[in-house]
C-alpha cells in the first residue's frame, strides 16, 4: 500500500517514515500524523486548505494533522516526505495540538540529513529543531474542530479500502449514511477538486507506485486499481502523469539501472 493515506500516525507512538520523491504528485488528503515536506531540488506547489504554497530548494513545509494538502511537482523536482506519529514531539503536540500555523513553509539554511535519525533519539532532536525554526517564524492560531472533516476522513478512508471496486461518491454516500448532494458539495468545497477527480488521481498513484515494483503486467495493474475499461486507464494515466504506462515503466527501469 502506498505510503500518503489517512491512516499514518494512527498506529504505533514511534511512527517515523522518510520517503524520497522524484517529480510526483499527491492529491488532496488528511492523516494525523505530523508530516514535513522538503525539498531539496527543483519546485512544488503546495496547497495546504486555503493556502498556496510554491516551494523550491531547501524550502520545509510543516503540514499539522488533520489538514487537508496536496501538491503538485515540476520535473526535475526532488522531495523528502517525512510522517511521524504526533507523540514522538508529545511537549509541542500537547501545547499546540489545537493549532494551526499561519505559515506553514519555512526555509532553512542548513541540509537537513535523515541518515542521522537512526534512533528515537535522533529522530526527536531533528523533529523539535523543526519545530522550534516554526515557531521562530510564524505566529500560531487556534482552530475549531469541523465535523466535515470527520466526514471527509470517511470519505477517504472508503477509497483506501475499496478503491480497486465501484467507488462513486453515491456508493460511498450510502455505505457512511450521508446525503449524496451534501457529499458532493463538501469534497468540492474542502478540496477544490470533483470526487472523481480525486479518485482517478488515487488511482493512478496506485498504478505509479504498482509499476515502480516491476512485479505485474500493466493489464493486470490497471484492474488491481479499478479500471475496468483499458482505454479509461490509459487516458487518465496520461492526463495525471504525463506520459503512458509503458512509458512511465521504461523511465522506472532506466533509473533503477543507473543507480546501480
Amino acid at each position: 500500500m502506498f505510503f500518503f493515506f489517512e491512516h499514518h500516525g494512527m498506529k504505533g507512538k514511534d511512527f517515523f517514515q522518510v520517503t524520497q520523491m522524484r517529480n510526483q504528485s499527491f492529491p488532496a488528503h488528511l492523516h494525523r500524523a505530523y508530516e514535513l515536506i522538503y525539498v531539496t531540488k527543483g519546485t512544488l506547489f503546495l496547497q495546504i486548505e486555503d493556502k498556496n504554497y510554491t516551494m523550491t530548494g531547501g524550502d520545509l513545509a510543516f503540514v499539522f494533522h488533520n489538514q487537508i494538502h496536496y501538491f503538485n511537482a515540476e520535473q526535475g523536482c526532488v522531495v523528502h516526505i517525512i510522517l511521524f506519529s504526533p507523540e514522538i514531539i508529545g511537549s509541542f503536540y500537547s501545547l499546540y495540538r489545537d493549532y494551526i500555523p499561519e505559515n506553514n513553509v519555512i526555509h532553512l539554511s542548513n541540509e537537513l540529513d535523515f541518515s542521522l535519525c537512526d534512533s528515537i533519539y535522533a529522530q526527536k532532536s531533528l523533529l523539535y529543531h523543526v519545530c522550534a525554526l516554526l515557531l521562530k517564524s510564524t505566529n500560531m492560531k487556534k482552530v475549531s474542530k469541523r465535523s466535515q472533516t470527520a466526514v471527509l476522513q470517511q470519505i477517504f478512508a472508503y477509497v483506501d479500502q475499496y478503491y480497486q471496486t465501484d467507488c462513486s461518491l453515491k456508493v460511498i454516500s450510502l455505505a457512511i449514511q450521508y446525503d449524496y448532494a451534501y457529499l458532493s458539495k463538501l469534497f468540492v468545497r474542502m478540496t477544490k477538486m470533483h470526487f472523481t477527480e480525486y479518485l482517478n488521481n488515487y488511482r493512478i498513484s496506485q498504478a505509479c507506485y504498482l509499476l515502480r515494483q516491476q512485479q505485474d503486467l500493466i493489464l493486470n495493474i490497471a484492474e488491481k486499481c479499478g479500471y475496468t475499461n483499458m482505454r479509461s486507464f490509459h487516458r487518465n494515466f496520461r492526463k495525471i502523469t504525463g506520459c503512458s504506462p509503458r512509458e512511465y515503466l521504461i523511465a522506472c527501469q532506466s533509473a533503477e539501472y543507473e543507480q546501480k
